[in-house]
Formats: C-alpha cells, structure tokens, sequence
C-alpha cells in the first residue's frame, strides 16, 4: 500500500513523497483505489477500480491505405462503424453506455468479390490475437457430438480469459468461411441425424446463449445468404451483414491499381496500358476476375520471349526486354478471362447478327421508344424496375429489336433468358433457372434480361390448350419484383401471343407494351430490297411495278429468308423466284 508523509501533508504545500507501507491513516478525504494483481480471479469495476494499463485494439502499425482491398471503402467504413467503434473506447465508458458490443458480422456476395481477403485484412488490423480462421466443412465430424465439440473449442479460449480478466479480456476473432456449410436452416437437411441442427444450435448458444461473450468477433462469409438459418442473423448474433458486391468503374480502377503496382514499379508495365480504360472495358469483373486478368495479360507477355522449337529456350534477355502492354490485356479479355455475371453478348449479339433495317415508321418508333426506356432504367430519380413487352405476329423482328435494344444499353449486365437453354427441363428446375437469372442481374448495378418467347417459356401449345401454371407464376412474381435498393434493371420480353397472356393476366406486370408489325405496304418491301444489296437497280424497278397496288402482309424474318433464296437463282429469273415465293405464302395479294 502506497502512502503519504503525514507531516509533510500538514506542512507548507510541499510536494508529498509516496511510501509503501503496511499502516496507515485514513483523512476524511483520503480517495481509495485498488488495483487487481495479475492473475487475481476478482474483477474490479466502479470508479475505485484505479488506472489499468489498455491495449489499443487497433493495431499501431497499421496503415489503412495499403490494406489492398479495392473498391470495398464503403463497405469497409461501414464494418468499422458497427464493429469496431465501440471497441476503441475504454471499457468504463462502455459500460456506461450499457452497450454490447457487436459480436459478429457476415460478408455475403458472389466468389470473388473479396469477402475472405476482407476478413483476413481485418484480423490483420486488429491489435488481437491471431484470428482462428475454419472452413465450415472442417467443423463437421462422423462421430456423433464431436461437431458440437469442435465449436465449443473454437470458443473455448475466448470463455476462460473472459472470467478471468472481465471487461479487460482481449479480442478473440473467430472466422467462418462457407458458413453455409454448416449453418443451414434447421430443418431444411434431409435425415434424421439432426447433426447440421445440433451444430447451429450450439454456434448460437456460444454467440449469444445465456452466458454469452463480449470479447468474441465471429466473421463469417458465404455466397448463399438465402441458406443461412434466419437465427443466426438476427441482432446480438451475426447483425452486421455487409454485401461484398461486384465493384464499380472506380473500384475496379483501384483494384487494377493495386495488381499492377509492382509492375509499375519495376518498370515492366507499358507506357500504352491505360488503367481507367481497363477499368471501363472490365464491366461486372470480381476483384479475383481482375486478378486473373493481369495474370493473364502477363502470361502473354512472358510467352513472347519463350522460342518453343525442338526445345523450349527463353530469351537471355527476357527480364530486361519484357513490358506487358495494352495489347496483352486486350487479348486476355477477348480470351481468357470472362465475367461470370458479365455480358452474355456472344448469345444476344447472335440474335441481331443481320442487323436491324428501319424499314419504316413503326421500327424507327419502337428503337426511339426504346431509348426513352433505357434512359428511364438508368435514370437515378425513377424507380430501379423498367419492363416492356415487345409483342406481334411470328417472324416479325421481335427478338432482333429487343437483342438491339439491350446491346444499346450498354449496361454491365445483359443476360438472355431463352427457351433453347431450357429444353427437357421440369416445371420447378425452368423455375429455379428463371429466379437464378434475375437473381444474378440483381448482383449488379446496371442489368438488363431478355426474356425470348415468353410463351414458349411458359409451355403453352394451341391444341388444349395448356401451359405451366408454376412457370407463369414465377414470372409474374419476378416481373413485379423490385431490384435491391441502388440497382437498376431493364427487363425485355418477346411474344407473339397478346392475347394468350392477356388471358393470363400478364399485361399489368409489364411498364409498356410495344407492337412489332410485319410489313404491310410495297414501299416497306422497296426499303428492305435497297438495304440488302441483292437486287440490282432495275430489278427493284421491276418488283415496285409489280407490286403497287397490292395488299403486303410478311414478318421481315420471312423476307430476308426470300431475298437470301433469291441469291441462289439465276439473274434472269431470281425476280419471278422472289416474287412468286411471296404468292405462294399468301404474302402478296391483289392483281
């Protein structure tokens, strides 16, 4: 016990020299402090708890901006307000407040996104112990009770230095990835073990059971948030959810900046590579996307310098001479490395392969209503859902205007939903694929679907008539549904059967519907035959004299398959063939 000299207390106000000692005298306002010795099973709180010395829980040597996490600032700042914020002040203050600290946090996105390399930094950050990082398979066991076990080992430390040590107790960091492996919700497994229950059961309970931890921080991270029991993600156990979503042109700049910057720094990167066009061209990249592709880029550049002829030999002065160029990245994003949730454009370009001929009024107003809709979809003061229905009779161009329409937008995402892909699917596995579709767009900022053939989708035939109740239903719902809050999609869908899905109450779910007529009048047909460069100048005079004043009813489809068969005849009588092929299909009348 520390004291003071009494006769220096009572002297002139000079300063006191402290003793230690085993007697004492206590004044009337003599201020008592404790502190507990290292090791004591007492924990001390109140005022008279005295000074302890406190760790700052953020690591000193920590800098923030070489954490190597591109595009996740926001979602990063967001972490640390929930997470850590708390945890920088002093337990005194906290308890206080009366306030818990947040136990746990999940990082859900698609793969690649930087939900692992996040958590991983995190642990880093931390002035803690090192962060017990587990796959959530490796929890499993065969033997009946050892998968409990493993968590309560997990957890194990944790409790003995929380009562030992109390609200000065360090941070122990506890990291699932693919917790959906084992946190599925319960009941959802088929068997009678039980196990995947039991499991849950216990995590929640060493979470937030009833002799809970404060001194605990469970990461977890999967790509199957919809799988995760709803429990566990309620406030007090994993309450902070943070989506680790596909980054934007500046996170994808940041993250190109971070993969090239050794290169840059050993001069090995080409004067002609320009990173914010890289950025642009690499729409719906993952973080490990982007990675791959200057991996890519450089693998190229290295397979320059290799001469594989009876031998492999490599240029003696290939370290020096090696730049990896904007050539080297073109080619790895032409072939190497696609998007998994990025454009569909070899399917959607296929579809518009012929182009698109503005034969008349009626398709130039389609295509400049369908501007005004992409502008209203990417508009931020509309709502995020824009959906049209482009609808006529067979072979009219309905799929071409909608293929040109979505590749018009130049949103980051065009995925077409076709019912080709589908053929010899059941009822439920079409449903899961329509609902994988939307759910996919709803991963990035800017989606646009094109949903062919709407009818055939829903299997509907004439003679019946029937058609899939379990399929309409799907697309009625996801038709209506909203995007997540942020995010913009443009849904297009073909038909030629208004009143099919008139009948099935289909119309409403739709912002607008577009007619795509056939063409109806000979100076439609004079358009088209200009535009193809089949026939020579006095041949269309010739088929414009036989055909004025005549009734034209054909889908443009049909007409540039006559005018494709008119190539194969003869000069003298391709103009009868054409001509005679538009009679025989009842497309031309009159005389």
């Amino acid at each position: 016990m520390e004291a003071a000299n009494i006769e220096q207390v009572t002297g002139n106000g000079k300063p006191c020299e402290k003793r230690t000692t085993q007697v004492g005298l206590l004044l009337p306002d003599a201020v008592v402090v404790f502190e507990k010795a290292e090791g004591s099973a007492v924990n001390l709180v109140g005022k008279a708890k005295g000074k302890t010395a406190r760790q700052s829980i953020i690591n000193p040597d920590w800098d923030f901006q070489k954490m190597g996490i591109g595009g996740l600032d926001k979602e990063f700042n967001a972490i640390f307000r929930r997470a850590f914020a708390s945890r920088v002040f002093p337990p005194e203050f906290v308890q206080q407040l009366g306030l818990k600290h947040v136990r746990g946090i999940l990082l859900y996105g698609p793969p690649g996104t930087g939900k692992t390399l996040m958590a991983r930094q995190i642990g880093q950050m931390l002035n803690a112990r090192e962060p017990k990082i587990v796959n959530g398979p490796q929890i499993l066991d065969k033997y009946v009770g050892e998968s409990e076990a493993n968590i309560r080992r997990l957890f194990a430390e944790a409790e003995e230095e929380e009562k030992r040590l109390g609200p000065n107790s360090g941070l122990h960091i506890i990291i699932f990835d693919e917790i959906d492996a084992i946190c599925k919700a319960r009941g959802s497994v088929a068997g009678n073990t039980g196990v995947h229950d039991t499991v849950v059961n216990q995590l929640l309970a060493k979470i937030d059971g009833v002799e809970s931890l404060n001194n605990i921080l469970v990461i977890g991270m999967t790509n199957r948030k919809d799988m995760i029991d709803e429990a566990l993600i309620r406030p007090g156990r994993l309450e902070v959810q943070m989506e680790i979503g596909l980054p934007d042109e500046n996170g994808r700049l940041q993250i190109l900046n971070i993969h090239t910057s050794r290169m840059r720094e050993h001069k090995k990167l080409a004067d002609d590579v320009n990173l914010k066009e890289l950025a642009a061209l690499t729409k719906n990249f993952s973080g490990a996307e982007i990675e791959g592709l200057v991996r890519a880029a450089q693998s190229t550049a290295m397979n320059r310098l290799i001469k594989a002829a009876s031998k492999v030999e490599i240029d003696p002065e290939a370290t020096e001479k090696i730049r990896v160029g904007r050539d080297d990245f073109i080619h790895a994003l032409e072939y190497d490395i696609k998007p998994a949730f990025g454009t569909s454009s070899e399917q959607v370009e296929r579809l518009v392969s012929q182009g698109i001929i503005i034969w008349g009024p009626p398709v130039a107003s389609i295509l400049e209503d369908g501007e005004l809709f992409i502008q209203q979809a990417r508009s931020p003061d509309t709502q995020g859902l824009v959906s049209v229905l482009l609808e006529g009779p067979p072979n009219s161009g309905k799929t071409a205007l909608a293929a040109k329409l979505a590749l018009k937008s130049e949103f980051p995402f065009v995925k077409l939903c076709s019912p080709e892909d589908m053929i010899g699917y059941t009822e439920n596995a079409k449903c899961q694929m329509i609902k994988k579709v939307f759910d996919d767009a709803y991963k990035s900022h800017f989606s646009c679907i094109l949903v062919d053939s709407v009818e055939r989708l829903l299997d509907y035939g004439a003679i019946g008539p029937r058609y899939s109740n379990s399929v309409l239903q799907a697309l009625l719902v996801l038709l209506k549904k909203e995007p997540p809050k942020g995010r913009k999609l443009l849904v297009l869908c073909t038909s030629s059967r208004r009143q099919v899905l008139e009948e099935m109450e289909m119309l409403a779910a739709f912002t607008s519907v577009l007619r795509v007529p056939n063409l109806s009048a000979p100076e439609h047909l004079i358009t088209v035959l200009e535009e193809t460069n089949c026939f020579r100048k006095e041949e269309i005079a010739k088929i414009k004299r036989k055909t004025e004043g005549r009734r034209l009813w054909v889908g443009i489809k049909k007409l540039l398959a006559y005018i494709d068969l008119a190539r194969q005849t003869d000069d003298e009588h391709r103009v009868y063939k054409f001509l005679s092929k538009l009679e025989e299909e009842n497309c031309l009348e009159g005389m």
